[in-house]
């Protein structure tokens, strides 16, 4: 059954973990000059009260992780570091609607979804939009994944919790050791996010704007320090610059790792899904281009940059915008929906249903064509050049019919509170697959989300945990199955 014990201690690394990330924008504020002590301070005391409590319960735990107890860590550290780090917007008064808006912005942020409902961006203090982007940041790989990484490990145990978190159909290990690869994981991460700050700083931006945007980019997020995100730059340099960097948020990491230190280049040119990630995205880029180029008159290196920078923003679920995408034909508006809805690459922090899924069903496909002519042949789908197992060919299913089903039962929500359908679609299907930007008539490219009604923001904000958490690991503890005897 449950080990309430050793949940208690796990949570209580976990909150003193976000309460030293609460620190770090508390510093960022004195190094400003901004008075936030209040804004940071009650916050990282509550964090370190509760993780203290929890600390003292689970005193005399046994370090046994199973299954079940991976997945309520994971669940209630995700919504543990929502609530707590949505207090820094709710003290300081920079939300509208209170708490409502204020978890709103917090989920989206650890989410990575990047949707939010402030209007006054460029007004707020430098330290909360680095708490915002640091939020990104931190969700991207998975909270839960860093602590494994940097802080005492559980042991063996650590898979439980690593499974539990982690995005896509397989979790591919670069170590044995479930804490090395989540280090090595983490590391990577890291030197991106160096590499990205740097080129952004030569390319123009401030130090600060670019640390921010790094952590936003790297995380595949899309909050950005002020309110026209990177259109305020005004700088096409900048903008090639996060295309490269988005580019490689939302690929495999493993993959990514293996490429560049174990010098295993081979493996990235012949991985099925990263090039049916790259074509679907080329192939959409070059037919909207020329849409833009023919049909809107537009010059080709400006059609080309808006087209690759705002698909690749849509794709990889990072939300960043460069222009007005509203202003073009509305049948790109389908392509853009339906990119959004694919995502990226499995083990990335990119959002959506991810390639590998879609790639699975095409070679299910394909399989199925081959048997219908030849009944007595064997022919089992393969990705990668390995045959799929009919547990994860079962599990690619329900996965994708439970993903319909909330996006059908969102969009029905939405609708039913005033809001006009292609919006409803837009939003159920942004907030799920954690990308950001809608589609539609009162919500646009540069449009907040404070214009909703409170009820469907609460609803966004389930709907964003559970694109997150890819539905299982959110919906698995809320049924009673779950809390059964064995």
């Amino acid at each position: 059954m449950i080990n309430g014990r050793v949940i208690c201690k796990v949570l209580a690394k976990l909150l003193f973990l976000e309460a030293f990330l609460l620190l770090i924008s508390w510093g960022v504020g004195i190094l400003y000059h901004e008075n936030v002590h209040a804004v940071y301070g009650f916050p990282m005391l509550i964090a370190v009260g509760l993780g203290g409590l929890l600390r003292l319960i689970g005193l005399r735990s046994d370090n046994q992780v199973n299954r079940r107890d991976g997945y309520v860590i994971v669940l209630l550290t995700w919504l543990s570091f929502s609530l707590i780090g949505m207090l820094p917007f709710l003290f300081g008064h920079y939300v509208n609607c209170g708490v409502v808006d204020a978890c709103f912005e917090a989920i989206s942020g650890f989410t990575t979804t990047g949707a939010t409902i402030l209007t006054n961006i460029d007004t707020l203090p430098r330290s909360i939009l680095f708490w915002r982007s640091l939020t990104h940041w931190i969700g991207g790989l998975g909270i839960v994944i860093f602590t494994i990484a940097f802080l005492p490990s559980l042991g063996s145990n650590n898979l439980k919790l690593f499974t539990a978190e982690s995005t896509g159909m397989s979790q591919d290990r670069i170590h044995p050791r479930v804490s090395t690869t989540a280090r090595w994981l983490w590391m990577g991460f890291l030197m991106l996010t160096a590499a990205c700050t740097l080129s952004l700083w030569i390319a123009g931006m401030s130090f600060f704007d670019a640390i921010n945007h790094a952590f936003s980019t790297l995380a595949t997020g899309g909050f950005s320090t002020h309110q026209d995100s990177i259109l305020y730059f005004k700088s096409p340099l900048i903008e090639y610059i996060l295309i490269v960097f988005m580019f490689l948020g939302s690929i495999n990491f493993t993959l990514f790792y293996l490429s560049l230190f174990k010098r295993q280049w081979k493996d990235l040119f012949r991985d099925e899904e990263l090039r049916f990630y790259a074509c679907l995205l080329g192939g959409v880029t070059l037919i909207i281009t020329l849409i833009l180029i023919f049909v809107q008159g537009q010059a080709v290196e400006m059609a080309f940059r808006h087209t690759l920078f705002t698909l690749l923003s849509f794709e990889s679920t990072t939300g960043f915008i460069t222009c007005d995408y509203m202003l073009w034909p509305p049948m790109v508006w389908i392509l853009m929906l339906l990119l959004m809805a694919v995502g990226g690459c499995a083990g990335s922090t990119a959002g959506g249903l991810k390639c590998v899924r879609l790639l699975s069903f095409y070679k299910i496909l394909q399989s199925e064509f081959k048997i219908m002519l030849h009944p007595k042949a064997v022919v089992p789908p393969c990705v990668n050049h390995t045959p799929l197992p009919l547990p994860v060919i079962q599990r690619l299913l329900a996965f994708v019919f439970a993903y319909m089903v909330i996006i059908l039962v969102g969009t029905f929500f939405i609708a039913s509170q005033g809001v006009p359908l292609l919006d409803a679609l837009s939003i159920a299907m942004s907030t799920f697959s954690n990308a950001g930007p809608t589609v539609g008539h009162e919500l646009g490219a540069y449009d907040s989300m404070a214009v909703l009604p409170d009820s469907v923001k609460w609803a966004c904000c389930g709907i964003m945990l559970l694109g997150r958490l890819e539905i299982f690991s959110l919906i698995l503890p809320l049924t009673p199955a779950f809390w059964r005897k064995d």
